[in-house]
């Protein structure tokens, strides 16, 4: 009797079988093995269920998206080398194993290294030096609180901190670079190798690790990439900056693929934009961080793209 889920692992070699024999009949040898494997653990046979039924299951996803499925997986040579034999099983396969493994993922590393970490949604929480830190969807931070010193670093994400004021400093490190409080309300984005900072109030001192500093006053934003200035400074409304804090998402001409990822961050399941021009068609708008679905469905509209569900929530879009 079976009184519990496979785990992880054999979740994963359930998924490897199920893709070879998706490519084509094992030969004798591996066929063997399988009802090896098969007749080693109750939970084995359990696990090749559950992936073969989620793999019939993503075949009502439809030929436009199968025929775009294998850039989720162009990186995976293991999987590009069954590729070679039956092509639509493979990638029925192929994206059943991305929609696994992003899905469910971990991300274990960051999670080890953060302190305060927000899901699908914004969190408000009060630091323990009374300053109060709000976090965008996705944001992990790691904070390093001791006698002599307040230390942050983002690891993913944007924050925005309201600063309780005292003898120690107050530091925000991302990106290789530091933001250092004077006294003030500020945000900071990490967004790949780049970091902006957002000044609400006050002052902040930005140092982007290659020896330059720049104090940035109210209303004032700059960013920074690998150590460089990227942007001379940029002027802000102070009330509109870390607009996320109000459930708003203020998109300004920026290409449709990388605002779809930043609305993807108030989603629990995964979004997918494929390449083609759509993608890189601009798109601007206001939309709010409670609809994410409607949010891409309008901007999917503004760019062209086409709109595919899977099971368990993931979108594709192309």
């Amino acid at each position: 009797m079976i009184t519990s889920e496979p785990s992880p692992r054999q979740a994963r070699q359930a998924l490897r079988w199920v893709i070879r024999c998706s490519a084509g009949p094992l030969p004798d040898r591996q066929q063997r093995a399988l009802q090896r494997w098969l007749q080693a653990d109750p939970q084995h046979a359990q696990a090749w269920r559950q992936q073969q039924a989620f793999w019939q299951r993503l075949d009502a996803a439809g030929p436009d998206v199968l025929a775009a499925l294998p850039a989720l997986t162009a990186d995976d040579r293991g999987l590009r080398a069954i590729a070679s034999r039956r092509r639509l099983p493979w990638l029925l396969a192929s994206a059943a194993a991305v929609v696994l493994m992003v899905a469910a993922a971990p991300h274990a590393l960051l999670l080890a290294r953060s302190d305060l970490r927000s899901s699908d949604a914004p969190r408000v929480v009060q630091l323990d030096d009374g300053s109060t830190a709000v976090l965008d969807a996705g944001t992990a931070l790691a904070l390093d609180f001791d006698g002599g010193q307040r230390r942050l670093r983002l690891l993913r994400g944007q924050a925005w901190f309201q600063v309780a004021h005292e003898s120690r400093p107050f530091r925000v490190e991302a990106g290789g670079g530091q933001v250092h409080d004077i006294g003030t309300a500020f945000s900071v984005s990490l967004h790949g190798h780049s970091v902006s900072t957002e000044v609400s109030e006050g002052v902040v001192e930005v140092r982007p690790g290659d020896g330059s500093a720049q104090r940035l006053h109210a209303g004032q934003a700059r960013t920074f990439r690998d150590g460089r200035w990227l942007l001379p400074v940029q002027q802000r409304v102070p009330e509109d900056i870390a607009p996320w804090r109000r459930g708003e998402l203020a998109i300004d001409d920026r290409p449709a693929a990388l605002a779809i990822a930043d609305l993807a961050r108030y989603r629990r399941a995964p979004v997918w934009v494929l390449g083609g021009q759509g993608a890189q068609v601009r798109v601007s708008g206001l939309f709010h961080v409670q609809q994410p679905e409607t949010a891409i469905d309008a901007v999917a509209a503004q760019a062209g793209l086409r709109v595919q569900r899977l099971p368990g929530g993931a979108m594709v879009l192309w």
